[in-house]
């Protein structure tokens, strides 16, 4: 069994007994699971959608020493997109 099912299994057996959500990112975080990476196991442990998973991760409190960083690069990101989208309507 490889190690992503095994810690699936894990997460499961930890829900069963009534951990909380916010545990089960806890553990992640602490066990060195990126913020991408700790929302794709979520995702496959609790059945749910990535934006579902990824709503949930950047909501929690175990990542919220980096959720006002991560909304900016977002918003940067969506803003830089806009204006290459606009640029090239102009040039045509």
């Amino acid at each position: 069994m490889n190690k992503d099912n095994e810690l699936t299994e894990k997460l499961n057996k930890m829900l069963t007994e009534s951990a909380e959500k916010e545990s089960i990112i806890k553990f992640l975080r602490l066990s060195n699971y990126s913020k991408s990476k700790s929302i794709e196991i979520l995702k496959k442990a609790l059945g749910i959608s990535y934006y579902e998973a990824q709503d949930i991760i950047h909501n929690s409190q175990t990542w919220s020493d980096v959720k006002e960083h991560d909304e900016k690069l977002m918003n940067d990101f969506f803003d830089i997109l806009e204006e290459l989208g606009s640029s090239e309507s102009k040039e045509t």
